[in-house]
């Protein structure tokens, strides 16, 4: 590859479609948007009925996500925080196989 000029990783063509879409979406007012986050508050709240609430290892994470997503103001960081609680809790209760592998790789992938 000695010798071959570096091309750029996303293309001019890409890039001007992904530009005007930043743009429009910076000029769609606060109350707008707003009520979308309105609505999918509560499609996440109604959710939380279906948890197993007699089990801590189950509701435990869920109530740490839930309350983690609004004092941070991330999603992300919510259900980053969820994955690693959900983990350590089932290592701590002795329920490791209650959980996937899939579950542990996402709280390595997330902690690591």
């Amino acid at each position: 590859m000695v010798g071959q000029p570096k091309r750029p990783l996303v293309s001019r063509k890409a890039a001007v479609p992904v530009s005007a879409s930043a743009l429009l979406a910076g000029t769609v007012p606060a109350c707008a948007s707003a009520a979308a986050l309105l609505y999918v508050a509560c499609v996440m709240t109604r959710s939380l009925a279906e948890i197993h609430w007699k089990d801590v290892t189950e509701y435990a994470p869920a109530v740490v996500t839930a309350i983690t997503m609004p004092l941070t103001y991330s999603i992300a960081t919510g259900v980053g925080v969820g994955f690693i609680t959900y983990a350590l809790v089932k290592i701590v209760s002795g329920k490791v196989r209650d959980a996937s592998a899939a579950v542990f790789a996402a709280k390595f992938a997330v902690a690591g």
